[in-house]
């Protein structure tokens, strides 16, 4: 039985090595800034999404970003869904220039973000566009956005995500530790794998989808991280998300420690259903194809395994730890790599990952305090993907409450 335990952990040993140092090949390519399409005057029609339950206090800002974006105002509609709202969204987002789908639901019917939006576009002529960009209602987005994606369509680009940046960043630790992870992987997976060509992620919101794509394939997206989903659904076809480097969406962060547990959770639980629905569709069809892209998808996938293998393996090394310190020479595993290679590699991804944060100038003063505050998000994340591996079955959606109103010109970093 023992030397059972002793494979199993051998190889789960190997595979999650092989998975880090794969990551940390791929991000060094992040160290360059990805070139951006060509420039092209507006042409492209667009149709802007927001779906927003109960977000009197946030829609009107978003609203007014949205009207005053730098591209011909007669190129595209911005439609709030007022989703099941019991407050004044939808007035709100009326007043302010929007047009409004009120969405109520039935007996029986499942409620979230992914069913919203498959009503909305259900209710809408998509041949009139040639793009569909999404929003969070809680977002802001930079002024020259659509002109971005116009240039990204006319380049042939078919799903896009622009920069995914944060609105409030400082506000305290938990939106700090927030803020840092994705500045550093804006940098080392989104901009790494567009400069090498591999598919980049879909971060839920600021992203923007061909019209002919999306009649291609449908809004079926039901999980509870429906963009992962979408994401997957389109490069089983053949179409990779790119990634956009030359605008940004300010996304908001929540202020508490227990409603950072409950999106995360959401997150886990999503990227579960992701994995077991799709992980099997890529492999196969990398085996079959041999698209390289199917592989690195279903790698992704494997974050949410790998993260309970890293949890896993390391309450085995502590067992072992405390064993070997009874008096009993007794492995659980082997050693993949020397002690002073992982040192460095650790020193090295430090070093990078500094680099990666300096480059925004709003977190100037706290670098200080992101090291040990990303360390404690990565460690809560540990347990959550456990339970949401227990609870993976749970498609409940809990909206996350947003409350800080500001203005794009408060929020951007561009120019500083």
């Amino acid at each position: 039985m023992l030397k059972i335990f002793y494979g199993f952990n051998s190889l789960l040993s190997l595979l999650m090595t092989a998975i880090v140092l794969y990551w940390l090949a791929v991000s060094f390519f992040g160290l360059r800034t990805p070139q951006a399409p060509p420039h092209v005057a507006p042409n492209k029609r667009f149709l802007i999404l927001v779906p927003a339950h109960d977000e009197e206090v946030v829609i009107g800002a978003l609203v007014d970003n949205l009207m005053s974006l730098e591209y011909p105002r007669e190129l595209y509609d911005v439609y709030v869904i007022a989703d099941n709202c019991q407050d004044d969204t939808a007035a709100i987002a009326r007043a302010h220039g929007a047009k409004v789908l009120e969405h109520y639901y039935g007996i029986g019917e499942p409620k979230g973000k992914p069913y919203a939006i498959a009503w909305a576009l259900r209710q809408l002529n998509l041949n009139e566009y040639d793009g569909v960009a999404f929003f969070d209602a809680d977002n802001l987005v930079e002024r020259n956005f659509l002109a971005v994606m116009n240039n990204h369509l006319n380049a042939g680009d078919r799903l896009i995500q622009c920069y995914l940046d944060t609105k409030n960043p400082t506000d305290n630790w938990i939106t700090l530790t927030y803020a840092a992870a994705y500045y550093y992987m804006n940098r080392a997976w989104q901009v790494a794998k567009t400069n090498i060509g591999l598919p980049v992620s879909i971060g839920g919101t600021g992203f923007c989808v061909g019209a002919s794509l999306l009649q291609e394939i449908g809004w079926k997206a039901r999980t509870l991280t429906e963009d992962l989903e979408f994401q997957m659904q389109c490069l089983l076809v053949g179409v990779k998300a790119v990634w956009s480097h030359e605008t940004r969406i300010y996304d908001e962060k929540p202020l508490e420690f227990r409603a950072s547990i409950i999106q995360r959770l959401r997150w886990a639980r999503g990227h579960w259903q992701v994995f077991f629905r799709y992980f099997p569709l890529l492999l196969r069809s990398f085996l079959q194809r041999g698209d390289w892209g199917h592989l690195d998808g279903a790698i992704y996938l494997l974050n949410s395994a790998q993260i309970v293998a890293s949890l896993y393996l390391t309450l085995c090394s502590i067992a072992q730890t405390i064993v070997n310190n009874l008096g009993y020479a007794v492995a659980f595993f082997p050693q993949i790599m020397p002690g002073w290679i992982v040192i460095l590699l650790l020193v090295v991804q430090f070093i990078y990952m500094w680099w990666c944060l300096k480059q925004d100038t709003r977190l100037s003063g706290t670098l200080l305090v992101v090291f040990p505050a990303l360390f404690l998000y990565n460690i809560i994340y540990m347990p959550l993907f456990v339970w949401g591996l227990l609870t993976c079955k749970n498609t409940s959606w809990r909206r996350t409450q947003h409350v800080r109103s500001l203005q794009v010109h408060e929020v951007s970093s561009w120019g500083d």
